[in-house]
């Protein structure tokens, strides 16, 4: 099944559920298929639980039966949060996290480069502009096969010395990772 086709759907259930999907993953755990789901509340102000895992995997899966029947005979299905290196998969996730350290891995180089680690400092149109060892790359959305926040490293990477675009608040930025946690 096409990832693609199966996360909209997705996408619109766990809404109505209060939760946004911030990644659909597909895996294979030894001999089986699985389909992740890094969920957040919608709210974005609380944690996810376990619990709340719990219950979105047992309300999805009804709805997951009678939507696409045949699904659950060849994947599982796993429901996590995103965690601490939560994962970047869309221009609003960057935006949200302006300011922050992520790394990146690009389907094709980019100026001979295909892994980034920088200080996001700005996202427009189709592109993301991360400051790494100083200088800004600019990297098309398109291309960024995976992009995870990386706050482990944060304190041993040097500061940015250029700022990120100021950002509207309403707008959903967060402020830092060390009051993430």
């Amino acid at each position: 099944m096409d990832l693609k086709q199966l996360s909209g759907p997705i996408e619109s259930q766990l809404s109505l559920l209060g939760f946004e999907l911030v990644l659909l993953e597909h895996a294979r755990d030894g001999q089986d298929e699985v389909l992740r789901l890094y969920v957040d509340h919608l709210d974005q102000s609380r944690p996810i639980t376990l619990d709340n895992c719990a219950a979105l995997h047992e309300g999805l899966l009804p709805w997951l039966d009678a939507e696409f029947p045949s699904f659950r005979e060849t994947y599982g299905i796993e429901i996590s949060s995103p965690g601490l290196e939560r994962p970047l998969a869309a221009a609003g996730h960057f935006r949200r996290f302006l300011g922050r350290l992520c790394k990146a891995k690009t389907r094709l180089p980019i100026n001979g480069q295909k892994s980034f680690k920088g200080w996001i400092n700005d996202v427009s149109g189709s592109t993301v502009t991360l400051e790494e060892d100083g200088a800004l790359k600019h990297i098309p959305l398109d291309l960024i096969q995976k992009a995870n926040l990386a706050p482990f490293d944060e304190d041993k990477t040097p500061k940015p010395k250029h700022s990120p675009p100021q950002v509207d608040e309403q707008a959903g930025a967060e402020k830092s990772a060390a009051k993430e946690a």
